[in-house]
């Protein structure tokens, strides 16, 4: 098993990272802005086949050999590597962010399960768990030298249904590149 990267010590920012966007179906009319669903590590909602969402799986599936690389290079500017792995039981999906992960010899990973389950009930939070390439949705890092998050395009995805600035306030906090998503 070849590791990716090596765990990281400090993991506050890689579980604010994660809570983004544990699940992905449609989003519930509420006063609860995305920013405290994800302080509250609660899930947020949105169809896969909403546009935005193919969009985001389109953008992670294509540049994911590059994510790989800066995992394996690990620069110490390049922390709290994460890859978002669905996850299904019966017809049930849910989206996990998966940690301290590692390729295996036969092209499958292996990592950490990052979030709380809340509609999956086999896999736990802190459970080793192994999936296949063609599960990983997406993929995100920090880069502590720009103090951006990068990646991560499925949280650009649900800030298309947040009001503008509420969605322009969170892509500054954490200087996320969401220009992909428009035309």
């Amino acid at each position: 098993m070849m590791r990716a990267h090596p765990r990281q010590p400090d993991n506050t920012m890689r579980y604010k990272a994660f809570a983004f966007a544990a699940a992905l179906l449609v989003p519930a009319a509420g006063a609860q802005s995305l920013l405290q669903k994800a302080d509250k590590d609660d899930l947020v909602f949105m169809r896969d086949e909403e546009p935005a969402m193919k969009k985001a799986f389109a953008k992670a599936s294509a540049s994911l050999n590059d994510f790989l690389a800066v995992a394996r290079a690990a620069a110490p500017t390049h922390t709290s590597f994460a890859m978002k792995v669905a996850i299904s039981q019966g017809k049930k999906t849910e989206y996990f962010w998966v940690s301290d992960f590692a390729e295996k010899a036969d092209g499958s990973f292996e990592g950490e399960i990052a979030n709380e389950p809340r509609m999956v009930k086999h896999v736990k939070l802190g459970q080793r768990y192994s999936f296949p390439r063609v599960h990983i949705v997406d993929w995100t890092y920090i880069d502590t030298g720009s103090r951006a998050m990068v990646g991560n395009f499925t949280l650009c995805a649900l800030l298309t249904k947040e009001p503008a600035a509420q969605a322009e306030a969170m892509k500054k906090r954490y200087r996320l590149d969401c220009d992909w998503l428009t035309p």
